[in-house]
């Protein structure tokens, strides 16, 4: 692949960073006058385009400010490094990010399983760490004061869904169909605990093969309970199948599921039988939100790429920081503090994906945004 200029210099900015001299952990409590935020992200290898989304929504929001004289004297830079979406390689580029005595923060990473290899170093460094876009398994079992995570993990997206079918629709039957993984479990048994709270018959049905017979049955007993809603935790791959199996017009249930239906994989393999499809959406947002409008249009005539949910969460991540430290100062405690500050709707940070403000573990507060694809696009749900 041939680099732009300005993709080849932010590269060369990633290798500055590994030329740093080393410091103990307790430099990152030190004011500085200039500060750096580490993007770590798969530039290379088969998640690279993911990537670069990233990293070109995070250059965006830092350029938005470059000629404005920052006000409490702090210069902000970001520095790029490539985990290659590899879990032993982001584990080995914490060590260039904590011995990095101007280094304030990092972003990152991609991956539930490069977040989870890098998390405990960040922790013990007390290098503060937004994690805006995994989502996997485990993140939310794993506490740390100085982790931020602006996105919310899959076991709270099946929680948030069946609090949303019980508050916004007239369906009491859900049918949950899982795959016999352990995230396929996790979902059931997240969707089960809060469905049950609210009074849902919730039953479950499990996909105990990959075969179109094993989805064919799971099919029949959908519609044999006559399920009024259907929560998918399922590979895209198995759900899209499903999809496309389920009767369509009047007769076919609410069909629900987490991030992963926002996946162009998942539609492009339901093809037609995505049309109506209700899910958790990271950043969906209505025309009228002028200023989310304004950057996604900005971000495309410059990058000549569509404004991804992966971009959306990674500007908002640089956004989030740049005012905590133009509030706070540069140190670890003081960003912090700033952020933990964000304890409720009422004290919220607005960002692009919706408002940012976390409970006491770090992790994100709101609920979800429910959108239903229309056949072409996805649009919020304002209901």
């Amino acid at each position: 692949m041939r680099l732009s200029f300005r993709a080849a210099r932010m590269i060369f900015v990633s290798c500055i960073l590994v030329l740093c001299a080393s410091c103990t952990a307790s430099a990152h409590e030190k004011e500085v006058d200039t500060a750096y935020i580490a993007l770590v992200a798969p530039l290379s290898g088969p998640l690279s385009e993911f990537g670069w989304s990233m990293l070109r929504a995070g250059r965006m929001r830092l350029d938005e400010g470059k000629n404005r004289r920052p006000r409490n004297g702090i210069a902000v830079k970001l520095l790029a490094l490539d985990d290659k979406g590899n879990a032993a390689e982001a584990l080995q580029l914490t060590r260039h990010v904590t011995n990095n005595q101007s280094m304030v923060a990092v972003i990152g990473h991609l991956t539930t399983t490069c977040t989870l290899a890098a998390l405990p170093v960040y922790n013990s460094s007390q290098l503060i760490h937004i994690s805006p876009i995994a989502t996997g398994e485990g993140l939310e079992r794993i506490t740390s004061p100085f982790t931020f995570r602006t996105i919310l993990s899959e076991d709270r997206q099946a929680m948030s869904l069946a609090d949303y079918i019980y508050r916004k629709t007239d369906v009491n039957k859900v049918a949950v169909v899982y795959e016999n993984s352990p995230l396929g479990n996790l979902l059931r048994d997240s969707f089960i605990r809060k469905g049950e709270d609210r009074g849902l018959s919730v039953e479950t049905i499990a996909l105990t093969g990959n075969s179109l017979a094993d989805i064919s049955e799971a099919t029949e007993r959908v519609l044999t309970i006559k399920a009024g809603a259907v929560f998918l935790a399922a590979r895209p791959e198995l759900a899209a199948v499903l999809v496309r199996k389920l009767p369509q017009g009047i007769d076919r249930p609410l069909i629900f599921g987490t991030y992963r239906l926002v996946s162009e994989e998942f539609l492009e393999l339901s093809g037609r039988s995505s049309r109506g499809i209700l899910a958790a959406h990271p950043c969906a947002w209505s025309t009228d939100f002028k200023r989310g409008m304004v950057v996604k249009g900005r971000y495309e005539e410059e990058f000549k790429h569509t404004m991804d949910w992966v971009a959306v969460q990674t500007y908002d991540a640089v956004d989030l920081l740049l005012w905590a430290i133009e509030r706070a100062g540069a140190r670890a405690p003081s960003i912090r503090s700033a952020l933990q500050d964000l304890d409720s709707y009422a004290r919220a940070r607005p960002g692009l994906a919706g408002p940012i403000y976390f409970n006491p573990s770090g992790s994100l507060a709101r609920d979800v945004s429910v959108a239903v694809y229309t056949g072409s696009e996805w649009a919020l749900r304002e209901d």
